[in-house]
Formats: C-alpha cells, sequence, structure tokens
C-alpha cells in the first residue's frame, strides 16, 4: 500500500520552485538594493498638522526634527518613504533566500526510497513500503486491465509500432512518440464525467515524476462542422470535470490542409510529461 500521498508538488517539482522563487528573490534583491544606492541620503519623519501632512528629511541621526521638505519637494518624501520600505524588504529577502538555501541543502527526499532499495530481495516482497519505487508504480499503473472500446467492423487497420490497434494514423504518431519517450499510457481508458456518463479519452498518460495523470484528446477532424462542434462541446465537458488544458488536458487539433505535426507532439510530450 502507497502510505504517501502522491500530490502534483511532488519532491522534484517542489525542488523546481524553490530554485525558481530563489531566483525571483534574488533578482529582487539586487534591483532593490540598486534603488537602495540611488535612493536619497537620510530618513523621513512625517508629521500630521490639522489633517496636513508634513514631510522632514533627517540626514543626521542626530537630527531629531529634520528638514522640512516643501511641496515641491514631494518626490523626495516619497522616495525616502520607499527607501525605508526597500531597507525592511531587503533584510527579509535576504532572510527567505538564506532559508530556502538551506532547506535545499538538507532535502533528500530520496532518503525515503534508498530505505525500501537496500533491502535484501529477500525482504522486499515482506514489507509495505510508504513509497513505491517508480518501476513499482509504473508496473501497477500499467497493469490495471479495463474493457476495451470495440471498433467497427470496416474500421481501418492502424497499428502502433508495438502492435497495439488505434483509430488514425495520427494516433500512431502519438502513440510512438509516447513509447519512445517511456511515457506510460492507456488507450481509450474508461472514465466517469460528472452530468455526461462514461468517456473513452484517446490516452491517459502517466507523468511518473509527478505521479499525475493527464488525459490527451487528439481532434483529427476539425474541417468537419459537425465534428468540430462535438469537439468543443467535449471540451467544455471535460472542463467542468475538473481537467483542465495545461495543467492535466493535452490537446492536440488537425485539419485536412493542417496535419498534426510530430514537433507538436514531442512539445507536449517534453512540457506536461516529463
Amino acid at each position: 500500500m502507497n502510505l504517501l500521498k502522491q500530490t502534483e508538488l511532488s519532491p522534484e517539482v517542489l525542488v523546481k520552485e524553490v530554485q525558481e522563487r530563489i531566483l525571483e528573490l534574488k533578482e529582487l534583491l539586487e534591483t532593490k538594493e540598486k534603488d537602495l544606492w540611488n535612493a536619497p541620503k537620510g530618513t523621513i519623519r512625517i508629521v500630521s498638522r490639522d489633517g496636513l501632512l508634513q514631510y522632514y528629511q533627517r540626514i543626521n541621526p542626530s537630527d531629531t526634527r529634520g528638514t522640512y521638505l516643501r511641496r515641491d519637494q514631494d518626490d523626495i518624501a516619497t522616495a525616502l518613504v520607499q527607501k525605508d520600505y526597500d531597507t525592511k524588504l531587503i533584510v527579509e529577502l535576504k532572510k527567505e533566500i538564506k532559508a530556502l538555501e538551506n532547506f535545499l541543502r538538507h532535502y533528500r527526499p530520496e532518503r525515503l526510497t534508498d530505505i525500501y532499495k537496500t533491502l535484501h530481495n529477500f525482504r522486499r516482497p515482506l514489507v509495505h513500503p510508504v513509497m513505491l519505487l517508480d518501476e513499482d508504480y509504473i508496473a501497477r499503473w500499467t497493469s490495471v486491465e479495463y474493457p476495451r472500446k470495440a471498433f467497427g467492423e470496416n474500421a481501418p487497420d492502424f497499428f502502433t509500432a508495438k502492435g497495439e490497434r488505434v483509430r488514425s494514423k495520427s494516433e500512431i504518431m502519438i502513440a510512438d512518440a509516447l513509447n519512445r519517450k517511456n511515457i506510460p499510457y492507456r488507450y481509450e481508458y474508461p472514465i466517469h464525467l460528472s452530468g455526461t456518463g462514461v468517456v473513452h479519452p484517446d490516452f491517459i498518460c502517466l507523468n511518473v515524476p509527478e505521479r499525475k495523470e493527464v488525459l490527451w484528446e487528439h481532434n483529427g477532424m476539425m474541417s468537419d462542422a459537425d465534428y468540430s462542434e462535438n469537439a468543443i462541446k467535449r471540451i467544455g465537458k471535460y472542463t467542468l470535470a475538473g481537467f483542465h488544458p495545461g495543467k492535466n488536458l493535452i490537446l492536440t487539433f488537425e485539419t485536412s490542409s493542417c496535419p498534426l505535426s510530430s514537433r507538436v507532439i514531442d512539445s507536449n510530450i517534453n512540457c506536461y510529461l516529463l
């Protein structure tokens, strides 16, 4: 039994997001330090008198009052307030960067699976690991049996490189590309959509690093008005059921004059499944 819940924030994704966060913070830190270098000298003192605000610039810390800033010097007052904010912000930016870098130095999620890997082959079958190894997870996922959607009597014969029958040349391209990149998938696996019933998406693919299922629907006859209208309705039903393009739904399209490109297939695989 897999006791650890697999979420979209897998260890790999988490590390990537933390690294991206550090880069963003460092870029912001560099910008704010430059702004601070170019800021006016001193600090600002703000006084409210009869509902009006008066601004005083304090260059010497011992000068508790400061120099009065006229209305035509409001830009200096604004810059000094921004300087005070940026000074405090820089302190917190450095703290967060340090904390995230420390996290990356000490974060070792592979240790959870390493414990199981180091067990003798005699012991492994007797243990219920909290997290399955990728190869075990893939084996369980691909071993699921399901009823296959029937082919029509006069349906053309299209077979993938590994001998699986599909419904079009474009589906051959998609299936063969998935196989080349070792992406596990189920062809026309039945799923239930609330308010619609059972549907058979062309492919359900497994993003192994994130252990996330991603549907892939190829819309191959968009030149046909009836087909394209039904495709739009189908995509809407997927969306309402929680399958969103760019998240857990891949959509590809073609018309009679614009066939599916292998580069488009590979780009989708690289973006959503690896």
